[in-house]
């Protein structure tokens, strides 16, 4: 009976501390929101409340208006309402227009599709800087070399009069990304053994992760704990000489070539030039040519 009694208390407790994530979760205060009505309220932030009440009034003429999250989260208390700002200092309200972004929200989904073909996109959403009245049926989007590293940044589209109209997006994806399977060590070579795709929710990464196993034989350049997932800044490919490797040297003396072997003291790519070690102890210099294999400086 005690053990059924305790069972029962179990469940209602989850059921308390889901229910109580899930209202923190649905009442997040976002960065941006829009709006029609000059009169903004609870409803205008999607909050669950009792009982919908006024927050503030935009000015006349306003088209965006900025306000401090510590406001909003005292008027939401006073009313009895709870709020989660998270990391969120500052929000903006944009007042909403008729304009369809769905030209640029595709150019958003054909950027994002061919840096990451098996990306799956559940949905993208376009906030303008300001008002935006219309927009040029050739709209194009200009977008920062680094963005494919981000799940939410800014571009911006030039108008035809070639004024500047900048936006915030923000996507929601997931993505197939390349993981360790276990904890790798530095100049460990990159394979199944040691890693696996996963897949993860897209966010923001350090630089670009990988999709699929490197193309070229690579290791690692740093030591990562199991389940990370990997970046192209966190490996290499391997040099085409190690260190303390046998290689063979090349000496060309006109239409003559002479062969010996030597040990590298260095590791290097593709015509790098390198120490060697001959077998007479004697050290000199010489180019990488190809893989264990130099030509002598």
């Amino acid at each position: 009976m005690s053990l059924c009694y305790n069972c029962t208390l179990m469940v209602k407790f989850i059921f308390i501390i889901s229910f109580f994530l899930s209202q923190l979760y649905a009442n997040a205060l976002q960065e941006s929101y829009t709006f029609t009505n000059p009169t903004i309220t609870s409803s205008d932030l999607n909050v669950s409340c009792p009982k919908p009440f006024e927050i503030f009034l935009v000015p006349d003429g306003k088209t965006s208006y900025r306000i401090n999250s510590q406001i909003l989260l005292k008027t939401f208390e006073l009313n009895g309402c709870a709020l989660n700002s998270g990391k969120v200092r500052f929000v903006t309200f944009l007042k909403r227009s008729d304009t369809d972004y769905t030209l640029l929200q595709n150019q958003l989904t054909a950027f994002y599709t061919e840096q990451y073909p098996t990306i799956i996109i559940q949905s993208i959403q376009v906030f303008p800087h300001g008002y935006i009245q219309s927009l040029p049926n050739n709209a194009h989007a200009v977008f920062d070399k680094d963005m494919a590293t981000k799940n939410k940044g800014t571009f911006y589209v030039a108008d035809n009069s070639g004024i500047r109209r900048y936006f915030d997006f923000t996507i929601d994806a997931s993505l197939s990304v390349l993981h360790t399977t276990q904890k790798v060590s530095r100049k460990e070579v990159v394979s199944l053994n040691n890693s696996a795709i996963k897949t993860i929710p897209f966010s923001t990464f350090r630089s670009k992760p990988l999709i699929s196993l490197p193309e070229t034989m690579s290791r690692f350049k740093v030591s990562l704990r199991d389940d990370t997932p990997i970046i192209e800044r966190q490996i290499e490919s391997i040099p085409l000489v190690l260190r303390g490797s046998k290689v063979s040297v090349q000496v060309k003396n006109d239409t003559v070539i002479v062969e010996f072997i030597a040990t590298a003291m260095q590791e290097g790519a593709l015509y790098d030039i390198i120490t060697i070690e001959k077998a007479d102890n004697k050290r000199v210099r010489a180019k990488i040519i190809g893989e264990n294999a130099v030509e002598l400086q």
